[in-house]
């Protein structure tokens, strides 16, 4: 048990690290400008904005969200009696959306842990059901942004993307030198801009992801996979993946998605079902490495800043602002620079939880956390 829950804290400690990267150029620069700003680079910063797309973006929340189900799970079998564990974790579930309130008002816009802990009041409802229902439940919920995509194309439906609420000059002004009650009042709009986007494309993967998440610990995904059926799924889905990255163009060109459902449908399975491959593409990989010697000594620290994963990742946030507002580098760093920084905060908070767990067993929100939930 405990090699396995030490799995776990190293692959959401990964997590963390992709969350950062994806994090910080939100941070830096206005989401609703994000191709503005940022595929206005040229040479080796375009390159790592193109790649931190498409190795980053979307994948890590991935597992963040499959973890959290994961989690869910083996908490719920480790209890004694449910009807104890529903109460607990319903504690567990306020606190944590206290927790991602706060991170709204003062932080980000782009918060998790809200939804997650308003999502997670449902999880005790879905465990009652096996796998095959949960697993039909998955598809179901997952598919939320293919449903969007097929509507849009035939229906004079709303955009659900997010607009932006000022010019991008004006969003570096404001994020770079403005008082903390403009930041706030612009931070509270693009937080209300943000929830059709929120709650159409994002918010029922999570939920889908957790139920993902249930149904492999359920199958200890993490101890029962074998070498050769990685090697197989691992070829697959890096095949699929990389067929769709490199020939995107002429695959979107194949189809008739203005004038055929049947075809624009196709086409939005084909783009969501990669994305689904490339993240747990990521968990897989990273169970099947940790069964060896030396990967498991490589991969270990990860487990740090995983056993502290509420507390990284809102001092993420904290020390994003503190840079980009605080210091006034908001919009002026380049896409290295981003890396590079983000590698740094990064090692910092490995350092950081390291020391922290020599002396305690939790993080201190961790311990917030555990108190207040019994």
């Amino acid at each position: 048990m405990n090699q396995r829950i030490l799995q776990i804290d190293a692959l959401r400690g990964f997590a963390l690290f992709g969350i950062l990267i994806v994090n910080i150029f939100v941070f830096h620069a206005p989401y609703p400008h994000y191709g503005e700003f940022y595929f206005a680079f040229e040479g080796l910063n375009k390159l790592i904005v193109e790649h931190m797309i498409f190795l980053f973006a979307g994948k890590f929340m991935f597992i963040y969200a499959f973890l959290f189900g994961y989690s869910f799970w083996i908490q719920h079998e480790k209890a004694r009696d449910l009807r104890t564990f529903k109460n607990y974790w319903n504690k567990r579930m306020v606190m944590l959306a206290f927790f991602g309130i706060l991170h709204v008002l003062f932080f980000s816009y782009g918060d998790i842990l809200l939804p997650y802990a308003l999502l997670g009041f449902t999880l005790p409802f879905f465990a009652k059901y096996n796998n095959k229902t949960l697993l039909l439940f998955f598809v179901f919920i997952s598919l939320s942004p293919v449903y969007e995509f097929v509507l849009r194309g035939f229906l004079d439906t709303p955009s659900v993307f997010m607009e932006a609420n000022e010019t991008l000059e004006n969003y570096i002004a404001i994020n770079g030198s403005g008082s903390f009650a403009e930041i706030f009042n612009l931070r509270m709009r693009d937080y209300f801009s943000f929830k059709n986007e929120k709650v159409i494309m994002y918010i029922p993967k999570e939920l889908s992801l957790f139920l993902f998440g249930i149904i492999a610990s359920r199958k200890k995904l993490a101890e029962g996979l074998s070498n050769k059926s990685t090697l197989v799924f691992g070829i697959v889905a890096l095949s699929f993946i990389m067929s769709m990255y490199f020939f995107r163009p002429e695959i979107i060109a194949f189809f008739d998605i203005e004038g055929s459902v049947l075809q624009r449908t196709i086409l939005g399975l084909l783009i969501h079902f990669s994305e689904f491959l490339h993240g747990l593409l990521y968990i897989i990989v990273f169970f099947a490495l940790w069964k060896l010697a030396f990967f498991k000594k490589l991969l270990k620290p990860l487990s740090y800043t995983g056993k502290l994963s509420l507390s990284n990742y809102i001092m993420q946030s904290m020390i994003c602002v503190f840079i980009f507002s605080g210091l006034g580098y908001y919009g002026q760093l380049k896409p290295l620079q981003l890396v590079v920084c983000a590698c740094c905060i990064y090692l910092s908070q490995m350092i950081f939880s390291f020391y922290w767990l020599q002396k305690r067993s939790y993080g201190p929100l961790e311990s917030l956390w555990r108190k207040f939930s019994k």
